[in-house]
């Protein structure tokens, strides 16, 4: 774990695979490990490095300079760039060095100094979401431990639901939204997201979390009669599973209860005109949605 080929460094960093070649063997640097079996592999302390190396040369510095940074010098290079988007970018390759490193206090550090300054709803939005998106390209190629994973998710779920814990509950004046994730989903940090900014919207939302086997949510819905459900799906396995899913689900609940459905996944398939389904396929209509209810 924690072993990245040629390949991952790419996938993580952007920087081209044979780029990093041309590095390697021109000024030495990001120079690979070898296995006792000969195969090439870099550690987490390469890969930090590279995320840096790839910052600074995103931003103009070329290599030839680069190169000969000792790491203090790297560092207070980096510190003195002013631009948002450079800022921002080197946060996230920080909170990836906090995950490979297990090192959940300088984690939550940074991300209580990062809502200090800039409030709960940009630091997920812009600050963690982007992080989650390279931690599960590392997750998909089997890079990233589960403690990593969990470590850094814990931490991040934990912030998310004292805020909307913080936030006074709707006294019946707001819509119920049933909020949770299908049987084998467990991956709730979206899901939670969203009951804050429904709590924040003064909706009504009931979260039953990760892991919601369907005939909990009929039992539910036939006691309570939501008006509306919300549901984010990102494990299940294949297209054709998704859309099974979606049957079951339009059928399970009445003609007048919409369910709303996010996720990654339905970008891999045709999804089915469903009479109460509504597709939401990104941040912004999640938020148009809440608003208008």
């Amino acid at each position: 774990m924690n072993r990245f080929s040629i390949k991952d460094l790419e996938n993580i960093t952007g920087i081209k695979a044979h780029t990093i070649r041309i590095w390697e063997q021109r000024y030495g640097i990001l120079q690979p490990k070898r296995t006792t079996t000969n195969i090439r592999f870099y550690d987490a302390d390469d890969l930090r490095l590279a995320l840096r190396i790839a910052l600074l040369n995103n931003y103009g510095f070329k290599i030839s300079r680069i190169h000969e940074m000792k790491p203090e010098e790297m560092t207070a290079l980096i510190g003195k760039i002013a631009d948002p988007t450079f800022k921002l970018q080197h946060q996230v390759n920080e909170l990836i060095g906090h995950t490979l490193e297990l090192d959940p206090y300088g984690f939550e550090e940074q991300v209580n100094a990062f809502i200090d300054k800039h409030g709960l709803e940009f630091t997920v939005e812009k600050l963690l979401f982007q992080y989650l998106e390279k931690v599960g390209i590392m997750w998909m190629m089997d890079r990233i431990a589960p403690a990593q994973e969990h470590m850094a998710a814990n931490i991040i779920f934990r912030k998310i639901a004292v805020a909307a814990d913080m936030i006074k509950p709707s006294q019946k004046k707001g819509k119920q939204v049933l909020l949770y994730l299908p049987a084998g989903e467990i991956h709730d940090l979206s899901l939670m997201y969203v009951f804050y900014l429904l709590r924040k919207a003064q909706q009504c939302p009931v979260y039953l979390g990760g892991n919601t086997p369907l005939e909990e949510i009929e039992t539910f819905v036939s006691r309570h009669h939501p008006p509306y459900l919300y549901t984010h799906l990102t494990s299940l396995s294949n297209p054709n599973q998704v859309i099974r899913y979606l049957h079951k689900l339009s059928t399970a609940l009445p003609s007048d209860t919409v369910a709303f459905v996010s996720g990654a996944i339905l970008t891999v398939t045709d999804l089915p005109g469903l009479p109460n389904i509504r597709y939401l396929s990104n941040l912004t209509e999640i938020r148009d949605v809440i608003t208008s209810l």
